[in-house]
Formats: structure tokens, sequence, C-alpha cells
């Protein structure tokens, strides 16, 4: 590569740093946001046999205590709602609500009657995984900025050590370290050559003459 063309490299090395940088930190923030704040307020108290409205989305019965879904049957017009395979928890106010109860495909929405056999204080609330952040207010939005922020490190990383080496790169001799060698003049120049003498002309007869007379 020429530098011309390893500068223009470098040069955009930096903006896609930043680029990847900056949408890698709001990615992360979106999905640690999502991911924190999932309270809601639609939290009601229960008793047994108390009327509710089950919204379109369906709706979850929840208690304060991990160990009630264990032990809790609840009932929506003596239709058995479903109970999570695991816990699921959702914060209200700072306080942590764990999910006992929910509606299945097949409930309708409108006024039921909510039965839990449980002594725990149950709320009516929310459907459980509407609470659960998705998208880039979750586990994508993490994801992805758990990808791009590094990927924003290392092409900075880059930029700094192609940069460095464009400052060592060697770029030739530089002609104004070297000088011509003067040439003597006068006397001093003509020690250093060597003129011919007239003793040391050829000798010897000239057959281009005619011979002298005998």
């Amino acid at each position: 590569m020429t530098s011309g063309g390893r500068a223009r490299g470098v040069r955009l090395l930096w903006p896609l740093a930043v680029l990847l940088g900056l949408t890698g930190l709001v990615l992360l923030g979106l999905g640690v946001a999502g991911s924190t704040d999932r309270s809601t307020t639609d939290l009601a108290g229960v008793v047994p046999g108390q009327e509710v409205v089950v919204p379109q989305e369906g709706m979850s019965v929840w208690s304060r205590s991990p160990q009630t879904r264990a032990a809790t049957a609840c009932t929506l017009d003596d239709t058995l709602m479903l109970r999570p395979d695991e816990d699921f928890t959702t914060r209200v106010e700072g306080q942590d609500f764990h999910e006992v109860a929910r509606t299945g495909p097949g409930q309708g929405a409108g006024p039921a009657t909510l039965v839990c056999d449980t002594d725990d204080a149950v709320y009516a609330g929310p459907y459980g995984p509407a609470t659960a952040p998705t998208g880039l207010r979750g586990g994508a939005g993490l994801t992805l900025g758990l990808l791009l922020l590094p990927l924003g490190l290392a092409c900075a990383a880059l930029a700094v050590l192609a940069r460095r080496r464009g400052e060592v790169t060697e770029t030739g001799p530089d002609p104004a370290a070297y000088t011509l060698a003067q040439r003597p003049a006068g006397p001093e120049a003509d020690r250093g050559s060597r003129r011919t003498s007239p003793t040391d002309a050829p000798t010897g007869p000239r057959y281009d003459l005619p011979p002298p007379p005998s």
C-alpha cells in the first residue's frame, strides 16, 4: 500500500471507531435501562373471589414471596391459570414481585373472578412476559452493544498503531545530507593530473620522410 493509501486508511479508521463506539454505548445504555427499568404500578392487591378485569394482552398474579408460586393454584372463572416454569420477577417502587400464575392463550378479555388457594398476599397485574424488555431495550441491545463497542475500541487501537508506524517508516535518504566533493583548481589541480612532457614523446626514425643524402 502506498503512503497515500495508508494515510486514507488511517483517516477512515478514526470516524469508524467513533461511530462504532458511540453506537455500542447507546445500545448498551438502552439494554441496561430496559433490563433494570421493568417496574410497573399496575399491581392491585386482591382477595379470593374478587372480580378483576383481564386485559386483551392477558394478566398475571404476583406475590412478594418467591415460594408462593410453587404451592399456589389460581383460577379465573373456574379456568386454571398457568404456572410459570421458573421464577419471573418484576420490580415496583424498589420491591421485587414474583409471578405466581398467568392467563393462558384461550383466556378471554373482560371481567372474571380470581381465586388463589394461598394465604399469602397476591396482586393482580400485567401479563408477566409483557413486562420483560425486548428488542433494543433488552437482550438485543445488550448483545449489539457488547459487540460494537469492542469493535470501535479495536479500530481506534489500529488507527493509533498505523499512525505510529507511519511516523517511524523510512522515507529514503535525505538529499541534504550529502554534499558533492569540490574539485581543486589551480596548481593543486595540476598536481593531481600528470601532463605529457616533450621528453615523453616517442623517439626513433621517421619513415614518412625521405632518407638523408649519403
